[in-house]
């Protein structure tokens, strides 16, 4: 028998001093959007166009295994500690959602070369992108609604400050590069400003030097003169 998961936005959302999912999840919302839009037009008779397609999920998976990774890594440890219900919760989903990823990223290979009829391979793939990310997008919910508020809660903001500041440095630059080109253009100029300006003032000029390099590249020229005003550049 089949399971079929709802959600229902009953917990409000409160706001909270240091947010470690908003600007990452906006990031993976655009993205998995973006990508279901493409799977549901992608032309069957097109290698090209059906390839793209699928290195676009490919660099997806790739995002959704590395964020997984940061929250086991930095973020799972303190809730076992302080939340262990919601540690459960978030292991358990954790898991469901890593077996479809998985079939996600065999879906897209098979888009490409795989046998059967293109036309149906092409629509199964835009099906279970669309399905996964309605599960995704509530476990999202649940990690902003619930899991963020009670962690304030439970071990304070500048506690929630020391992870985010542990996660970003554990990444690597060029991981930090795909998350920025990922995520800029889904934020607002308020978590621009925030963000970079952060950077601005934290790291060497070189470096953020290369960070701006990369906004230019990512975002509109009206989104980069309004961050640079605000900035000071």
């Amino acid at each position: 028998m089949t399971t079929i998961e709802t959600t229902t936005p009953t917990v409000p959302l409160r706001l909270v001093v240091v947010d470690l999912y908003r600007d990452i999840h906006k990031g993976i919302r655009a993205e998995l959007f973006g990508v279901t839009e493409r799977a549901g037009n992608v032309d069957p008779t097109d290698h090209a166009d059906k390839a793209d397609l699928a290195a676009h999920v490919h660099r997806i998976v790739e995002l959704l295994v590395i964020h997984a990774e940061h929250e086991d890594g930095h973020v799972q440890p303190v809730l076992e500690r302080h939340l262990p219900a919601l540690a459960e919760q978030v292991a358990s989903d954790h898991e469901r959602l890593e077996a479809r990823i998985a079939l996600l990223a065999e879906q897209a290979a098979d888009i490409v070369d795989g046998p059967g009829n293109p036309r149906w391979n092409g629509h199964r793939l835009y099906v279970e992108l669309a399905s996964f990310t309605s599960s995704y997008l509530a476990h999202q919910d649940l990690e902003e609604r619930v899991i963020m508020p009670g962690l304030e809660d439970a071990i304070g903001a500048d506690a929630c400050l020391d992870i985010h500041q542990a996660v970003v440095g554990s990444i690597p630059p060029d991981e930090l590069a795909t998350s920025l080109a990922v995520m800029l253009p889904a934020m607002n100029i308020d978590d621009r400003v925030e963000l970079l300006g952060g950077m601005q003032a934290g790291a060497p000029a070189e470096v953020f030097a290369g960070v701006w390099s990369l906004a230019t590249s990512v975002l509109d020229q009206r989104e980069l003169e309004a961050l640079a005003a605000r900035l000071g550049r």
